[in-house]
């Protein structure tokens, strides 16, 4: 309790410097994301496909263009995967794990917060960049690609870091703007070497357009940002090359058709195809809870006066717009791809959770959320206790349990003492997340992993596994790639069955006729729903 009370004392007193208050956000942001990391295994086609290209990098030693199961060129450009080999090699001995192909997405986003939090206390305080991380840190889009092995929020960091440099630059004296050019001029960099020219070309897009509405002149704003841009493709250039040189003309085609394919909409295959309206509506689902803020708003403050906007509301508003409508032009749509918005929304939320009028939203909200920190954890417990019909839920470790009473402590708190509003909503809510990412998760997905299907693959050290499906060549099983270290292979059509070694493990969709499979196997339904594709998946082993 003491703990909750000065944290209390911190969110909601009027200094504008508070103690510490950087160092809190840092431990609260790195307690909930980087423990915990391990704790849910790859349950979805999307993490693994992206931590075994560093698994292939180990293996044969080609930092460059590896290929993944036997064949498969890299879809994007190699930073996450650069960095997920480099940690593997110093902490691990080489080996590939779960916890550190998500590793680097949760340093980014730490990183993230800790820059905007600096960002957001250079004008407006202590108080208001406290309120403001908490609420980047714990609305759900950046909460789930924090803890996830994808490219968003690595790239999402490096974007967002550029932006809050452009605001430097712009608004402190010159004699420091070299630096600070080369570091956007760094991080522009990788953003590209992260997932292709639109790390560089958006950002320097916001940000010529940010001078422009501070009264900067065109032609100098522009000649700056779009030298930067282009400096900003520099080094990734020579990657593109050295790929190229490795793979050809497979990997030129694929890199036109993710990038200039993908924002044309002249794909050769469908990918996340959406209406303009869906990033709307996806950008109201990723900034839950805080969403709620917005609407309790329009019926709770009454009397908003508008005022002109700061610096930063003024960048806050312009990379909000500018991210969702370039985002609105492609065919191809992705909750994600939204994710260098967030922060600036955040902005804006915290904008109200910290005006004073809004102190009897903070009160709805506080009860709220107690409420709910306190049904969760009940709910979860009683669904173990009495599970559902259909519903596998693993049980927590140990600590699982101290991290349910968390929410519960911190939703009594507030209904006992009732001190201070705005840190009892954030304790609530970081506490809820706190509980889910330890406990709650893990028991979920775990068991809808295919990584649970090894104990029933009869595979030792020297056993090919190959994966098969009619009339589809690229069929293939990520998540037990991964964690059968890439050695699973495609098994061509016209392959002879009788020449493969006794031992021989074929994994394969069921078909709807049974008489179809290969009667030189014997055959075993594995699972009613891989996590990959989402149908039954048959093992062949052959005597």
């Amino acid at each position: 309790m003491w703990g909750l009370e000065y944290l209390c004392i911190m969110f909601y007193r009027n200094d504008s410097r508070i103690p510490y208050s950087g160092l809190i956000i840092f431990l609260l942001a790195s307690l909930l994301l980087l423990p915990w990391l391990g704790e849910t295994l790859f349950n979805s086609k999307g993490e693994p496909r992206e931590a075994i290209v560093a698994v292939a990098m180990i293996e044969s030693g080609d930092w460059i263009l590896p290929l993944s199961y036997g064949c498969d060129m890299p879809f994007k450009p190699p930073m996450m995967a650069w960095i997920i080999a480099a940690l593997a090699e110093i902490f691990n001995g080489g080996h590939v794990t779960v916890y550190l192909s998500r590793l680097p997405s949760a340093l980014a986003a730490i990183a993230m917060i800790m820059a905007g939090f600096y960002w957001a206390r250079q004008e407006r305080g202590d108080r208001f960049a406290m309120i403001f991380s908490m609420v980047t840190l714990t609305c759900f889009e950046v909460f789930r690609a924090s803890m996830a092995c994808r490219l968003d929020m690595l790239l999402t960091a490096f974007m967002v870091g550029a932006l809050y440099l452009f605001y430097r630059i712009h608004e402190t004296p010159k004699r420091r703007h070299r630096a600070m050019w080369l570091w956007a001029w760094l991080l522009l960099s990788c953003a590209t070497l992260t997932k292709g020219p639109v790390g560089a070309l958006l950002p320097c897009m916001i940000g010529g357009a940010y001078f422009l509405f501070r009264g900067d002149r065109f032609l100098p704003a522009f000649g700056k940002f779009i030298g930067l841009a282009v400096a900003s493709l520099l080094l990734p250039a020579l990657w593109y090359y050295a790929a190229w040189l490795r793979g050809g003309d497979a990997f030129y085609d694929l890199m036109m058709e993710e990038n200039l394919g993908r924002l044309t909409g002249t794909m050769s295959y469908e990918s996340h195809v959406n209406p303009f309206y869906y990033n709307f509506i996806t950008l109201a689902a990723g900034l839950l809870p805080w969403t709620l803020i917005f609407v309790g708003a329009l019926f709770l403050i009454r009397r908003w006066r508008p005022a002109p906007l700061k610096p930063a509301g003024m960048l806050a508003l312009t990379a909000v717009i500018l991210t969702v409508g370039f985002y609105c032009i492609p065919a191809s749509k992705r909750s994600v791809y939204l994710l260098p918005a967030y922060p600036f929304v955040c902005y804006a939320i915290a904008t109200i959770v910290a005006d004073a009028k809004g102190r009897r939203l903070d009160v709805m909200f506080s009860w709220f959320f107690a409420i709910l920190a306190i049904i969760a954890p009940v709910l979860y417990v009683s669904l173990l206790i009495w599970p559902l019909p259909g519903v596998t839920l693993d049980n927590p470790q140990w600590y699982g349990y101290i991290a349910l009473a968390v929410p519960l402590l911190c939703g009594m708190a507030w209904i006992i003492r009732r001190h201070d509003p705005c840190t009892h909503m954030m304790a609530s809510v970081w506490a809820l997340y706190l509980a889910y990412i330890v406990c709650i998760m893990p028991s979920v997905l775990n068991p809808r992993s295919d990584a649970r299907l090894m104990e029933r693959i009869p595979a030792d050290a020297s056993t090919q596994i190959y994966t098969y499906a009619a009339g589809h060549d690229d069929y293939r099983l990520f998540t037990l790639n991964f964690y059968y270290d890439n050695r699973l292979r495609s098994l061509p059509a016209d392959t002879d069955t009788d020449l493969l070694p006794s031992g021989t493990i074929v994994l394969s969709p069921e078909p709807d006729d049974l008489g179809t499979l290969d009667p030189d196997f014997r055959w075993y339904r594995l699972t009613q729903r891989s996590c990959d594709f989402r149908h039954p998946l048959v093992m062949g082993v052959k005597p």
